[in-house]
């Protein structure tokens, strides 16, 4: 996932106007049990989107859920918290007593009845790249916010219909059932993973390697002017894009790919994606496409890059401690900076290869990496890093795995085209976990990634890499590295005072310390 302070944060798409309008997919039909839900817009201003959902009753006690997280954005939210006038209802309506079991779970007594109807409101007033927003003209929302699931089921295929106010369509990748309106996911992974648009928006779409490449925008009035040219540019970068992913890994691994981005008109303190199988969802400022010829450079074509890597990084080639996704818990991995850093190296591998961007914006982004990689204030090994997500605030930043892991796949990269004499590159090492764990129905593991890279480099180099600089803290080799590569290294010296305070400002604007480190001047000073 990719935000303004240059981290790269957080499926199918089809668009959908329920009074008529369907483009996509073929229609499928499912024989099996299934749970069918309803998603409501009766009101845009009151902030709710109303949800009902229908699934069969678990003997005599049914408990549903909502997740507690969205994968790609590694922190607990608890959607459950946004859920209002939460009831449940058995065969003929009858009313069901429930309670709440923990955070996310609903206990429902379904004595005597077959089904369990379950209705309520979710309250969507969240701008960010894992929740849900509502407003007069304009929705969008993620799975994870709003499908309430039987607690462990995540095998069972669902139904989603949408009643919407008149004119407004949907984008989802959801695929058409053969009701018109109604779409269908074979799983509960496939449900969540596609956020949604509904409502009045922009969409446009290119053809590359005959699947279809798709960009909806909201609001639509910032593609009107023909004097900016942003929805053929974007379409033309996507089209790039998409043509060296396919190469890189010798397929389109979805039958269309979407990317879904919201122009936030006042302000914002932030900016991004969040990765999705089959799309993503981003969140810039309007003024982005405003001035496309220069907003697009310096931030919209690594965001776009980034998230579009992730259709096979972390969303297929997923570290096995995340396979399959777990919804109620957190799910540590050492191999983030694989899934996130290994990414934002290959955004940039891929914007020089389209040629979207030249080879000096590429050693740009290395100096800049090595740059936020040296200026962290201790060294930590980069499968701590991974780990540390979850924990919010840490001493050293802990979205650090971001550059270092873009470094580590540029020094690993040399390494192996080195040994190779160029045959080989970390191309490879990409492709073999694609092919030879996510098509298998697998993830892979640390000594995995470590056995392809050794098969080029030598096991014994590959695991001494990784003692010395993903486990261990040793500095990153730049001079003995990038030298085999024909770059020379320099390094600069500034010292910059250091007191050791980590400060936030609040809504009325004062300061405030969120940490003091031991042992630095600002704890002298007390």
């Amino acid at each position: 996932m990719l935000n303004a302070r240059g981290r790269l944060s957080m499926k199918y798409w089809q668009l959908a106007a329920v009074a008529g309008l369907t483009v996509g997919c073929a229609a499928v039909g499912w024989a099996q049990e299934s749970v069918s839900y309803l998603v409501r817009v009766e009101d845009p201003t009151s902030k709710l989107i109303h949800v009902e959902a229908e699934l069969a009753a678990e003997g005599d006690t049914t408990y549903v859920s909502l997740p507690a997280w969205t994968p790609g954005h590694y922190e607990l939210e608890n959607y459950a918290r946004f859920v209002r006038e939460f009831r449940a209802s058995g065969d003929g309506g009858s009313e069901l007593r429930w309670d709440k079991l923990d955070a996310d779970t609903w206990r429902i007594v379904s004595e005597g009845t077959t089904k369990v109807r379950v209705t309520f409101g979710f309250l969507a007033d969240t701008l960010n790249l894992s929740g849900s927003l509502l407003k007069e003209d304009f929705g969008f929302f993620n799975g994870t916010n709003i499908f309430v699931y039987p607690e462990g089921r995540y095998d069972l295929p669902a139904r989603v219909s949408f009643d919407l106010p008149e004119g407004w369509g949907v984008a989802t990748g959801l695929s058409d059932s053969e009701e018109p309106g109604v779409f269908v996911a074979s799983d509960y992974h496939e449900l969540v993973d596609n956020p949604t648009f509904v409502g009045h928006f922009d969409i446009d779409s290119v053809l590359v390697d005959s699947v279809w490449v798709r960009l909806a925008v909201y609001p639509a009035e910032y593609l009107d002017d023909s004097r900016t040219p942003a929805r053929a540019m974007a379409l033309e970068a996507l089209a790039q894009m998409a043509r060296v992913l396919h190469d890189l890994f010798g397929e389109p691994p979805y039958d269309r790919y979407t990317v879904l981005i919201y122009l936030e008109e006042g302000q914002i303190s932030f900016a991004g994606g969040l990765e999705h199988a089959d799309s993503h969802l981003d969140i810039v400022p309007a003024i982005t496409f405003q001035n496309p010829r220069f907003t697009f450079r310096q931030f919209l074509y690594r965001l776009l890059a980034h998230e579009y890597y992730h259709a096979w990084n972390v969303k297929r080639i997923r570290p096995v401690e995340m396979w399959p996704y777990d919804y109620e818990r957190r799910q540590y991995t050492p191999l983030l900076w694989v899934s996130e850093g290994i990414t934002d190296y290959y955004a940039h591998v891929v914007l020089t290869r389209a040629a979207i961007w030249g080879e000096g914006e590429f050693l740009n982004a290395v100096r800049d990496w090595i740059i936020q990689t040296e200026a962290l204030p201790a060294r930590e090994a980069v499968e701590d890093a991974s780990i540390n997500t979850w924990i919010d605030p840490t001493f050293v930043d802990r979205y650090m795995y971001y550059d270092a892991g873009a470094l580590l796949g540029l020094l690993l990269d040399i390494q192996i085209r080195h040994a190779t004499e160029n045959r080989r590159s970390l191309d490879d090492v990409m492709a073999k976990l694609y092919h030879e764990h996510y098509l298998e129905g697998r993830g892979f593991t640390t000594n995995d990634f470590l056995a392809y890279v050794g098969a080029y480099v030598g096991l014994d180099v590959a695991e001494q890499f990784y003692r010395d600089h993903i486990d261990g803290r040793r500095p990153y080799p730049y001079q003995q590295v990038l030298t085999l590569a024909g770059l020379s290294f320099e390094t600069d010296t500034i010292i910059e005072p250091f007191f050791g305070v980590q400060v936030a400002s609040t809504r009325d604007r004062r300061m405030l310390v969120r940490q003091v480190v031991p042992g630095s001047a600002a704890a002298a000073a007390g």
